[in-house]
């Protein structure tokens, strides 16, 4: 799956549980936002990624996620979902001049659907100089809830 970042103040966003990915106006995003505001429910992308002054990667309210090094990898879906219900990732902003990520860094979400996803870092396209990548690259895997 792959990330782009557009022009501020646009939003690209993955649903994991379904699976997609979406570009988002601002407008659109504000409308989804309010929605499930109003609705009490969370949106339905479970990551998004915008602004294109910072990049910034952020997981959505209802979610829980872990960032891991390639050496903590969990490779199952009961040792993801253990890393994820602990948490510790929020969001990251991309920009050279801040801590970055790094290819191979793996998260490990629970989506808001109750899913499992392991997704792995594979690549930064458009990564100049003091700017934010203008494109993600993940593999991913999920493990579906049962029942």
């Amino acid at each position: 799956m792959t990330l782009g970042l557009g022009g501020s103040p646009d939003v690209f966003a993955i649903d994991f549980d379904a699976p997609s990915v979406r570009h988002y106006s601002e407008e659109e995003w504000n409308g989804l936002k309010s929605d499930a505001e109003e609705t009490g429910s969370p949106i339905e992308p479970d990551l998004s990624y915008s602004n294109s002054f910072w990049g910034n990667l952020t997981l959505r309210d209802g979610r829980n996620a872990a960032q891991l090094r390639p050496e903590q990898a969990a490779d199952t879906a009961e040792a993801c979902a253990r890393r994820a219900q602990l948490g510790g990732f929020r969001s990251a902003a991309l920009r050279k001049t801040e801590e970055k990520l790094r290819v191979k860094t793996v998260f490990c979400i629970l989506t808001d659907k109750g899913n499992v996803v392991r997704a792995q870092i594979t690549r930064f396209a458009g990564d100049d100089f003091g700017h934010p990548p203008s494109q993600i690259e993940f593999t991913t895997t999920m493990w579906s809830r049962t029942g």
